[in-house]
């Protein structure tokens, strides 16, 4: 009996026989230029990165090496972050305390607080901290835009977003910024290589910028001026604007969260109002900006009685000291700095009374704003 050609092995022409593996050069090949591509972006990050991400990423590398270690500690949004020098505070201090400042731009209650709790688990952990709190709001996009979400958030941060009730697929975003580099600065990479292309030569730019920021922002203990350092703001055409105080249940919920973190670890705090340009008007009574700002702090302290709440109100500002509705200029930078610096030399002489104000059984000092 013949045996089937379909059964039989040795019966199958060439042409039908599957063909031996080979090893996939081509997508290793394509794997390790991609690796390289990589790496090569990970540490060149200064010829091209955007200076917003380059901020971020100088005062983390700032934190890691201990320079912003500090007694004091500032935590803010862009306004601190560019107007709050703490070299001048520290001169007038004389050395006993430092001042540090570790605000950054489009840094809300929430990054904050996470920030604290890692500035806390320190080895030289602040004992005071100074927090910019013009309203008590955080927006649902802060969690997903800017640095923080590209590369400044550890996982346990941002899961604290509950982002997987509503969109789990940000995970995927979020990891594929921390794996691929380039893709996390694809559009100033983007931009960088374009310029080079058009000047016919490797353009330095944007690395001679990024290098002066991250010497400056050394040299001054967290602070860099702006680029709209000697801009001065254009009042509106209406003549006038409201000044509102604004809350929401998340900022609420962050601003406690935070206050909770510092009253655990017997941190005082400070609050800052930074001032408004003068077109710049308020409601009458209850109402109004600061009269409902003051509110809270009377509330806060009454929530938080060991934290001795102090309010840094810098006055006494014209228009000439604003780059735009809240951002200070040259002028407005110095006054401020300057301001700070006299107000925290007497904080500082009046911590040990304020101190033993609040223990038990001691009659409250009188608040001072």
């Amino acid at each position: 009996m013949a045996s089937s050609s379909f059964t039989s092995n040795s019966e199958f022409e060439s042409i039908e026989r599957v063909p031996k593996g080979r090893v996939p050069a081509a997508a290793i090949a394509f794997f390790i230029a991609v690796i390289c591509i990589e790496l090569v972006v990970s540490t060149h990050r200064a010829w091209f990165a955007d200076l917003a991400a380059w901020q971020w990423e100088v005062k983390r590398t700032l934190i890691a090496d201990g320079t912003l270690d500090g007694d004091i500690a500032v935590f803010g949004t862009s306004v601190l972050f560019h107007a709050l020098d703490p070299t001048v505070a520290n001169r007038a201090l004389g050395g006993d305390t430092r001042v540090v400042n570790l605000a950054l731009n489009g840094m809300l209650l929430q990054h904050e607080t996470q920030l604290l709790r890692e500035r806390l688990a320190s080895p030289k952990p602040p004992s005071v901290i100074v927090l910019e709190l013009r309203n008590a709001v955080v927006e649902r996009e802060s969690w997903i835009r800017g640095p923080y979400f590209r590369f400044w958030a550890s996982w346990n941060d941002f899961l604290e977003s509950r982002f997987y009730y509503t969109n789990p697929s940000l995970a995927l975003s979020f990891a594929e910024y921390r794996m691929l580099p380039s893709f996390r600065y694809r559009e100033a990479l983007d931009n960088w290589i374009f310029d080079s292309l058009r000047s016919h030569d490797v353009s330095r730019h944007t690395r001679d910028r990024n290098h002066a920021t991250a010497a400056e922002m050394r040299d001054h203990i967290g602070m860099v001026r702006a680029d709209f350092d000697d801009r001065t703001v254009v009042p509106p055409a209406e003549g006038t604007k409201l000044r509102e105080w604004s809350t929401d249940a998340a900022g609420e919920r962050w601003l406690a969260a935070l206050l909770d973190t510092a009253a655990a670890h017997n941190v005082q705090v400070v609050l800052v109002l930074p001032p408004a340009p003068p077109y710049f008007v308020e409601r009458p009574g209850p109402d109004g900006f600061r009269a409902r700002f003051f509110a809270e702090v009377s509330r806060l302290e009454r929530s938080y009685p060991t934290l001795g709440i102090r309010v840094f109100e810098p006055t006494g500002y014209d228009l000439e000291d604003f780059a735009d509705n809240v951002h200070f200029n040259t002028r407005g930078r110095q006054k401020l700095s300057a301001q700070f610096a006299k107000w925290i030399t007497e904080y500082q002489a009046t911590r040990g009374e304020h101190a033993a104000a609040r223990q038990p059984g001691a009659v409250p000092a009188l608040q001072s704003r």
